[in-house]
């Protein structure tokens, strides 16, 4: 609080796993942890110019020191930064944690956590972790990637945050197909208590779907380059949800239904969600991460019009 650092102590009790503070709390719990990857970055790391902090405010004075209550990362004088260029190494929400880098990085990294983990008494899982684009094993850059001595699984596909990812990056297709089972069980359970032909009015039920299910589908839209044929499949999915509200033929139209209750094809939802996204950029804080990094692109890169 205030840019002070309490001693250290021990809780009795944790928070629970479902409540809206575990994630923020356990982002002040793991702070340490950025500042101490960053110092496996080569000359190859990809680096944005940021005011912010590498380690965790300390008292005014005169260059860095060490945090009497925190094992990793300098403490430093809050009102005398400057910008300095910062390594992209890692991503974080709470624990879940993506490092990026070569296989020696990488490799340097995971020491680091380890080590990381072990001096504050908490315990990374091996079985949930993955590697993608991992070298093949014949290959001379291949390195051996563990965890407490388990090794940890290479994989062509992993679900970060509820997307997918591959190679290449987001898979749209697999996007889509990841979201379209929770949506429908999601619509399902909400036929089966009133949103259906005898219950719940028809535009009751279309606000309800629009509320509860139609995000389900619409996760992600926004930072993924879809095709035809991922919007298709997003209308097919949308027409299961809505025919479950009217009772309707698996292979009967909900374009009138759709125009009655004025919902959007969800090709018009993804442009929407796109044009939101794209116009919020402008007014994100100049040390959110995404302004970093549109700052150090070149200017055709990193400039558009709306």
């Amino acid at each position: 609080m205030s840019n002070q650092v309490s001693t250290p102590f021990t809780p009795s009790t944790g928070v629970l796993q479902g409540s809206v503070l575990s994630p923020h709390l356990y982002s002040i719990y793991i702070n340490t942890l950025p500042a101490l990857l960053r110092s496996a970055s080569t000359r190859t790391t990809t680096m944005v110019s940021s005011l912010s902090p590498s380690g965790p405010p300390g008292p005014p004075g005169p260059g860095f020191g060490l945090s009497p209550g925190l094992p990793f990362g300098p403490t430093l004088d809050v009102s005398s930064l400057s910008s300095s260029p910062t390594a992209i190494n890692s991503l974080l929400y709470a624990d879940d944690v993506a490092i990026l880098g070569s296989p020696s990085e990488v490799k340097q990294m995971l020491d680091l956590a380890q080590i990381h983990s072990q001096v504050l008494g908490y315990r990374w899982s091996p079985t949930k972790c993955a590697i993608l684009n991992a070298p093949d094993p014949t290959s001379s850059r291949y390195v051996r990637l563990t965890l407490y001595d388990e090794d940890i699984p290479s994989v062509d596909e992993f679900v970060y945050l509820g997307v997918p990812f591959v190679r290449n990056g987001i898979s749209p297709s697999r996007l889509v197909a990841h979201r379209k089972p929770g949506a429908q069980l999601k619509m399902a359970q909400l036929s089966a208590i009133g949103a259906n032909r005898s219950g719940f009015s028809l535009l009751f039920s279309s606000r309800l779907y629009a509320m509860f299910v139609r995000p389900k589908l619409e996760y992600g839209l926004a930072i993924s380059k879809l095709l035809k044929k991922d919007y298709d499949e997003l209308e097919r999915a949308q027409s299961r949800c809505l025919r479950l509200i009217v009772g309707g033929h698996k292979t009967s139209s909900t374009v009138v239904l759709r125009h009655i209750c004025n919902l959007p094809s969800m090709r018009f939802r993804a442009d929407t969600l796109v044009l939101k996204f794209c116009l919020r950029v402008q007014s994100l804080p100049d040390d959110c991460l995404l302004s970093l990094l549109s700052s150090s692109l070149p200017s055709s890169y990193g400039s558009f019009s709306a």
